[in-house]
């Protein structure tokens, strides 16, 4: 669920590529050769546009999203025995682990990852014995968890047989299968514990693109400044920032890092762009502020602030219209999906969530949390409360 945003998650441009390029990019350059991409028709797409240099990959068409366990059981023929590393297209981590990883699966028969945890998340925990994975106990409440290693979908087998019929003799009626099926695998077979302890983010919601981008920022953004990117000279860039091809940063603006400015974006006088990432073709016009936000491509900011907040693609907030990033009561904010749920997003700064082709008019005011539908036009002057969208 990705609602309610067009894009799927994992062709979100980051640092302009899309997620699924850098978890491509990052498996190729750690020594693997061959992948099995299981996938929607939008993703083949792209992939069949995507040129790697040293992986080849085949994609494998799943109809609906039905998790983990579905996606491994419809290239159960392509796999036969032939080993297997499960990975998640959307979780990302160090691109250095991976390596670590290769040369792991030159000498085991099969292993899971885990991470250490100092604070409660919301994930699957592995349950040990004697130093070994012998359960998954799916998001236990808060003091009740077995262990203090999550489970990452990094999970390596030589042999592809046992687990396949496991998976397809589990049943659940939730998206917890594969889960289930690897918990119920662990009871009777030995598997490795590799432990990770680097950075990782998962993108499940929208507001997650904030903590993904986060991630690209401090931890795989280098410093650069294209030659073909126009910059005044009374400009101000400050700390790392990566200006992409094409640029055109106007006099007296601020830039202050880290902070991605994309292929073709122009970033207007007077303004201020402070943490953020600015993907291709997008404008960010005088007078305007963006602070800790993602702006997809082809925006138009027209003298705005936009704080906390991710705007998918072609949105338009026009002269004056402002997201309020912090309750009044300094609470953490909560957001509303399109079917009802709430969800408690942990942070005590979030804006606005809108999706393509939003247009703003002039002098609107959006308050935290808010989540504004793909497509919707919305008045002059009007104060946006609650989330306003459409299917």
């Amino acid at each position: 669920m990705f609602s309610p945003f067009v894009i799927n998650k994992t062709l979100v441009p980051f640092l302009g590529k899309p997620l699924l390029q850098h978890v491509i990019e990052a498996v190729e350059h750690s020594g693997f050769r061959d992948a099995i991409v299981v996938t929607n028709s939008e993703n083949e797409t792209w992939l069949s546009t995507y040129q790697p240099f040293n992986i080849t990959i085949q994609t494998k068409i799943q109809d609906k999203p039905l998790g983990m366990a579905d996606a491994l059981m419809s290239i159960r023929q392509e796999i036969n025995s032939r080993p297997i590393l499960v990975m998640n297209a959307v979780d990302y981590i160090d691109p250095i682990f991976l390596k670590r990883i290769y040369q792991k699966t030159l000498s085991s028969e099969a292993f899971v990852t885990g991470m250490k945890v100092h604070h409660h998340v919301p994930a699957g925990y592995f349950e040990l014995q004697n130093g070994r994975p012998k359960a998954i106990v799916e998001k236990p409440e808060k003091g009740r968890e077995p262990s203090e290693y999550i489970n990452l979908v990094l999970h390596y087998f030589s042999d592809t047989t046992e687990i396949m019929s496991t998976i397809a003799s589990t049943s659940s009626l939730n998206d917890d299968h594969y889960e289930k099926a690897l918990s119920k695998y662990l009871q009777t077979h030995t598997m490795d514990l590799l432990i990770y302890s680097s950075y990782w983010q998962k993108l499940k919601y929208t507001f997650n693109v904030l903590d993904m981008m986060e991630l690209f920022l401090k931890n795989r953004l280098k410093k650069h400044h294209a030659t073909t990117a126009r910059i005044s000279p009374q400009a101000v860039i400050e700390g790392d920032v990566y200006i992409d091809e094409y640029a055109h940063i106007d006099a007296y603006a601020v830039i202050k890092g880290p902070c991605y400015i994309g292929k073709s974006v122009k970033i207007g006088n007077h303004s201020l762009v402070r943490q953020s990432m600015i993907e291709s073709d997008s404008v960010v016009g005088f007078g305007s502020e963006v602070a800790r936000s993602y702006v997809g491509p082809r925006c138009e900011l027209h003298h705005n602030f936009i704080g906390d907040s991710v705007l998918e693609s072609d949105v338009n907030p026009s002269w004056g219209t402002t997201t309020a990033n912090l309750r009044l009561d300094k609470k953490e904010v909560r957001l509303k999906l399109l079917n009802g749920e709430i969800i408690d997003t942990g942070k005590k700064k979030l804006g606005a969530i809108i999706a393509k082709g939003a247009f703003l008019g002039i002098n609107c005011l959006i308050m935290p949390g808010v989540t504004i539908g793909k497509n919707l036009n919305i008045k002059p002057g009007t104060t946006i409360l609650e989330s306003i969208t459409q299917e």
